[in-house]
């Protein structure tokens, strides 16, 4: 993804004095993700007045732009609207054929008189095929899949005690959250797997025609990264805190108790309290608060120095369990309280997914409003050594240090050799590692500081608190690093003229060059698959030829052992990124084979060919992209490219080829110009000395920019 046009502009305010115009950031994949007015607001439409309705406005501009994100305006409907004082945010969650799209969801935003300012977000893709229908006995069959596989991810040795809550059926789109090799949009039905205790809480995504498991993640948002217990020496089924399952030990405007964990959460829970009040006016006990129905009406609630079953005590952890906090003994500290109190919000916000760069995110976000509540709280600790540390003062000391990520293991940058792919997903995609990118924003956005070529001004605390709430309230549940890259900055000009704010256009230029010194809208060096996009910002896509290998009578040559996705191992059934299958070379040692157009196609002047691809390849075995322009076949590889081949294959003869692992689906591209004019043949060429190299192609284009 190209680099916000904003980010890192020291010289133009987002919103100058020329006419209003709307302009796209899109995905590598082409996709619009944020399309945002520049020089003014995009006037509300006809009929729609300045005093209508946020919602009914929303509506009206989407009824023009969903379209732009590759969404009819009618799949979408209002899930929730938050005032932000100088306007508005209205979110939308998509459904199609009246089946929720999980993590689809798109936020417009408007100024006071309902004229446009941003919308962002993503759709989802379009299922291939109508949703199955089960009965009643397999959708039962499917709740004991999802039990499963929560007992095999947490070693329980059997599913007894587990429990499932149905959440019905809905479309999953991997993409949505960034998972690697994502395949396309699946019919699931989801699941909440739960224990009594709440320490164990996953969401389940079962495959309504594999009947398998798609996704399943830890919904429990661990401060500390490990969930270990004890509550007075005492195992508790059930750590709710509601005067029967656990006693009272300290209620609003009692006195201190004798357990000074009690004294310390009560306290803690007034400081975040408080950030959030003078910071963004929220009230925090009415936005995430339970009630429990035993009296006491909606409140911030907690147990403290608890065990639970399955784990070793002490549970020196805490972690929001959806309704409420609860803590081991010794974690009760004001960043950790913070932090997970954050993680209530997030979930009453954007609910970012919890797992992959979105997770992180969310791990992110916790941290900030942790740390800033923190470190301005006047605690004893709160020494200038300690601000940006998070943990200090608990059993376990430091866990993370916001100003230098890099001092535990953390990236600071989206480029930075600690990135964490995690490949056993033992966090989630690596949610508390790869958070540091998000905490040095943070860090850099506040106190300021020179970091990778930018000198940035520090805005302070309660600037960088409002910016962050405006952001939490913009994001979708998949939000990546590269949304970041632009909804930060525009989370911070949403609050310019705000009342209270005091944010002004300089201060949004320093958020600019912070996404640029984090490098948000780059790829992570690793767990990532290399892409690039089609056209420059702004230009438009002038397909001459396309094809998506649906079915092997699409015009080209299928030698042997070139088959359809659809054809190979289970494993990778259906394994596609446009449509419901791809071509896949799925080799034998000795193989030399081909995938041949029948057809020449005239190249257009100033024409590419770009393909979206997938490949596991052993040392020197090749696979390569040729073209024939008449005059016999020559490697694509010595045309202009990105992504292209890059390394000698024993098999090709010492000739350029794909190598190693893709991570998934990227994108390859070519350029055609010196081709112009000609008529050019293509084929994709595997010649192999092992049995474990395969290769998949998909969405071969042939195209000019304008």
């Amino acid at each position: 993804m190209a680099a916000p046009a904003n980010a890192g502009s020291t010289t133009s305010p987002a919103f100058g004095t020329s006419p209003a115009a709307l302009v796209q950031q899109r995905g590598t994949d082409g996709s619009v993700r944020v399309l945002e007015a520049k020089g003014a607001p995009i006037a509300r439409p006809t009929g729609v007045s300045a005093n209508a309705k946020p919602e009914t406005a929303a509506k009206a501009h989407l009824a023009t732009y969903a379209r732009a994100f590759s969404v009819p305006a009618n799949e979408l409907k209002v899930d929730s609207t938050a005032k932000l004082d100088n306007g508005t945010a209205v979110r939308f969650d998509r459904s199609h054929d009246g089946i929720p799209v999980f993590g689809g969801q798109l936020v417009v935003s408007l100024d006071k008189s309902n004229n446009l300012e941003f919308i962002v977000g993503e759709a989802g893709g379009q299922p291939a095929s109508s949703f199955p229908t089960l009965n009643k006995l397999t959708e039962a069959k499917l709740s004991g899949v999802a039990k499963k596989v929560v007992a095999v991810r947490e070693k329980l040795g059997s599913t007894a005690g587990l429990q499932v809550e149905a959440q019905g059926k809905t479309w999953y789109d991997g993409s949505l959250l960034g998972v690697p090799g994502a395949e396309g949009v699946k019919p699931v039905y989801g699941f909440k797997v739960s224990s009594a205790s709440k320490a164990i809480q996953y969401q389940v995504m079962v495959n309504a025609s594999t009947q398998k498991a798609e996704l399943a993640y830890s919904l429990n948002r661990e401060a500390l990264n490990r969930v270990i217990c004890d509550a007075k020496g005492q195992v508790v089924q059930d750590a709710t805190c509601d005067g029967t399952k656990n006693a009272y030990a300290r209620s609003e405007g009692q006195g201190p108790s004798s357990v000074e964990d009690v004294n310390k959460v009560y306290d803690f829970f007034h400081e975040t309290a408080v950030r959030y009040a003078s910071y963004t006016n929220l009230d925090l006990t009415s936005f995430i608060g339970a009630d429990y129905g035993d009296g006491k009406g909606k409140a911030l609630r907690a147990t403290v120095r608890t065990c639970l079953p399955q784990y070793a005590c002490p549970l020196e952890n805490a972690f929001w369990d959806g309704t409420q906090m609860i803590f081991g003994q010794g974690v009760t500290t004001d960043d950790v309280t913070g932090h997970e109190l954050t993680h209530g919000v997030t979930e009453h916000t954007s609910n970012l997914a919890y797992l992959f760069q979105s997770g992180a995110i969310n791990e992110g976000l916790s941290d900030a409003m942790g740390e800033i509540t923190d470190f301005t709280s006047g605690d004893a600790d709160d020494t200038a050594a300690n601000r940006w540390k998070m943990g200090e003062g608990s059993s376990l000391g430091v866990i993370r240090d916001m100003k230098d990520p890099t001092a535990y293991d953390q990236p600071d940058k989206m480029t930075s050799d600690l990135w964490f792919d995690d490949p056993t997903m033992g966090d989630n995609g690596g949610v508390h590692y790869n958070s540091g990118v998000f905490n040095k924003a943070v860090y850099l956005m506040t106190d300021g500081d020179t970091f990778n070529g930018y000198t940035i001004r520090g805005l302070g605390p309660a600037k960088a608190f409002k910016i962050t709430w405006t952001l939490m309230n913009l994001l979708t549940p998949g939000a990546d690093y590269k949304d970041i890259s632009y909804t930060l900055p525009l989370s911070c000009r949403k609050n310019i003229g705000r009342s209270g704010s005091f944010i002004t256009e300089d201060d949004c230029q320093q958020v600019d060059k912070v996404v640029r010194a984090t490098e948000m809208f780059k790829d992570p060096v690793r767990g990532a698959a290399k892409n690039v996009g089609y056209c420059a910002t702004g230009e438009t896509v002038n397909a001459v030829y396309t094809q998506g290998f649906e079915n092997k009578n699409s015009g080209w040559t299928f030698d042997a052992n070139w088959l359809l996705a659809s054809e190979t191992a289970p494993d990778f059934y259906h394994y596609a990124t446009v449509g419901k299958d791809s071509a896949v070379a799925w080799t034998v040692a000795g193989d030399d084979i081909f995938l041949t157009q029948n057809t020449g196609v005239e190249i257009p002047e100033g024409g590419f060919a770009r393909f979206d691809n997938a490949y596991l390849l052993q040392d020197d075995d090749g696979a390569a992209v040729e073209y024939n322009d008449g005059s016999g076949w020559k490697p694509a590889a010595d045309l202009p490219n990105v992504n292209g081949e890059d390394t000698a294959a024993a098999e090709l003869g010492g000739g350029k080829s794909f190598a190693g692992n893709s991570f998934g689906f990227g994108g390859t591209r070519y350029d055609l110009s010196s081709l112009a004019g000609e008529t050019v043949k293509f084929r994709f060429h595997s010649k192999v000395a092992t049995n474990n190299s395969s290769w998949w192609v998909d969405n071969f284009k042939i195209y000019s920019c304008s």
